[in-house]
């Protein structure tokens, strides 16, 4: 048995940015969001200080952060009940800048949760990363026991398959690691859903990623969902 605690969605794109262009003011200014929210980030007393340069655009708008550097811009929220308008945000600074260079968009997100026990908790790395072959490797010297009698435990483990797919071809990612976040006997699992749109030597656009982004979002949330469920009915 688990609890789902914290859960953060982001969507992450790599290619050629002006971070600059990307203040709050120039995005309320555009309607991409409520003036209230731009207010927000300009906060001194703002979670994140507003920091906007040629080289670094870094803020918090409420529910919505944002951090963009010339090679890659990274927006996410960890209110679940504004994915959606995250999505839609994000269409709408792609729409707005659709010639700016984009070569890979990442839909993504991290969940922690808490199992019930230490003993849960170990009972899951065991699951997902079998110690058969560890403990034997561990037998001689002067080792920490659990309190299950056993040496080893998991810290990370990462699994990827590849989408067979030439016109949009990318990767899905799966890490599970324990939790930083939430202790004792918490896990992390960060699911990477990874397009890559630039191909050879035709590089893609924002405009691109805004028609990927709306095409995909759907399935790639409800891959991460099903994953996500799958995993808190294995503790």
């Amino acid at each position: 048995m688990a609890t789902q605690e914290l859960t953060g969605v982001a969507i992450v794109a790599t290619g050629t940015f002006n971070p600059a262009i990307l203040h709050p003011q120039w995005l309320a200014g555009k309607g991409l969001i409520p003036d209230n929210l731009a207010q927000h980030a300009m906060r001194q007393e703002a979670p994140q200080p507003l920091l906007v340069s040629p080289q670094l655009a870094v803020f918090v708008a409420d529910w919505l952060a944002v951090q963009v550097t010339p090679q890659q811009a990274i927006f996410s929220t960890v209110d679940q009940g504004r994915e959606l308008d995250l999505r839609d945000f994000v269409r709408g600074v792609f729409n707005l800048l659709p010639e700016s260079p984009v070569d890979a968009l990442g839909i993504n997100s991290d969940t922690h949760f808490r199992t019930e026990s230490e003993g849960a908790w170990h009972a899951f790395g065991d699951r997902f990363l079998p110690k058969d072959f560890w403990e034997p490797v561990f037998e001689g010297g002067e080792w920490k026991r659990r309190p299950d009698g056993k040496r080893v435990g998991m810290r990370v483990m990462t699994v990827e398959v590849h989408r067979e797919d030439e016109t949009l071809p990318g990767f899905v990612r799966v890490e599970v690691a324990p939790s930083v976040r939430i202790t004792p006997n918490g896990v992390y699992v960060g699911i990477n859903g990874h397009f890559q749109l630039t191909k050879d030597d035709e590089r893609a656009n924002a405009a691109d990623a805004a028609r990927t982004l709306a095409e995909q979002w759907d399935g790639a949330r409800r891959m991460e969902l099903d994953l996500v469920t799958n995993l808190l009915e294995a503790v």
